[in-house]
């Protein structure tokens, strides 16, 4: 009897856990509904710009460069500055280690309602690196061979002394 309960619990708890890995929307590509979510995933060969365009007037309102091996979350909410005629909705935003899943996205701004914005994601030319990485050294010599490390400052190979 404690075994086919056992086996009950774990039939219906594996199947829940696994589905709340499903409910992150703050991956890329999100939940797979319309949540007016959106997440843009900066690494180093794929490095993203994103603008808010106002569609009305085609301004510029908040640009964010997202820096490499960083995520930005944004999400629109609607009818959230209910005094502001020309910016009704409110965006809320934050940019956090590509690694982390989620977050509560700290930083908003009234703007545009869903009819009169443009969300826009470019990508900047890359390579580029975290701050934290330097890059690989990948030059190769003109005969195909990898350039040698350099001495040793001080080893008798050191020619900078004279």
């Amino acid at each position: 009897m404690r075994s086919r309960f056992s086996l009950a619990v774990a039939a219906g708890v594996i199947p829940l856990l696994s589905g709340c890995h499903s409910l992150n929307t703050m991956k890329p590509g999100g939940r797979g509904a319309s949540l007016d979510q959106f997440t843009y995933v900066s690494d180093t060969w794929s490095p993203k710009t994103v603008r808010l365009v106002d569609t009305r007037s085609q301004e510029e309102i908040w640009s964010m460069d997202v820096p490499v091996g960083q995520k930005l979350i944004v999400r629109f909410y609607p009818n959230k500055t209910k005094d502001n005629v020309d910016f009704p909705d409110a965006m809320r935003w934050d940019v956090i280690p590509a690694t982390q899943l989620a977050t509560l996205l700290d930083n908003s701004m009234p703007v545009p309602g869903r009819w009169a914005r443009r969300l826009e994601m470019e990508l900047r030319k890359g390579p580029e690196y975290p701050p934290d990485s330097p890059p690989v050294v990948t030059d190769i010599m003109p005969g195909g061979g990898p350039v040698a490390p350099a001495p040793p400052a001080g080893s008798e190979n050191d020619n900078s002394n004279g």
